[in-house]
């Protein structure tokens, strides 16, 4: 597992900067999450620009894409994954409850905390 993933396994969506999250967010609203003018959405130079080589392998390496067969384009796209959707979809909280193991934890009294919230 590389640096890159773990950190987005730790921080979900948080991870990824502004302009990531929103493309990630566009391709996803894609029909069959995939678009032929993926690279020409991210906008990250001219078409095979190395920029968008280095986001692609690190989204491929993080498991945020993969490729697929396109029957409307004939074609083999980048199309984004479950785990993308599923990133993308949680807010950070939810996505710390859906990555980390509570059974061990004990139950928090939210009158309690309120109480406190109230007094400080």
């Amino acid at each position: 597992m590389s640096e890159e993933f773990a950190r987005l396994l730790l921080l979900g969506v948080e991870a990824l900067p502004v302009q990531e999250r929103w493309l990630l967010g566009w391709l996803l609203s894609r029909p069959n999450r995939m678009s032929i003018a993926f690279e020409e959405t991210a906008g990250l130079g001219p078409l095979g620009s190395r920029a968008f080589r280095e986001m692609v392998a690190r989204w491929r390496e993080c498991e945020l894409l993969t490729l697929a067969y396109s029957e409307e384009h004939d074609a083999t796209l980048l199309q984004a994954t479950d785990l993308a959707e599923l990133l993308l979809r949680l807010d950070p909280v939810e996505w710390v409850l859906m990555t980390t193991d509570t059974s061990n934890l004990p139950p928090v009294d939210l009158d309690n905390v309120v109480e406190l919230g109230a007094v400080a």
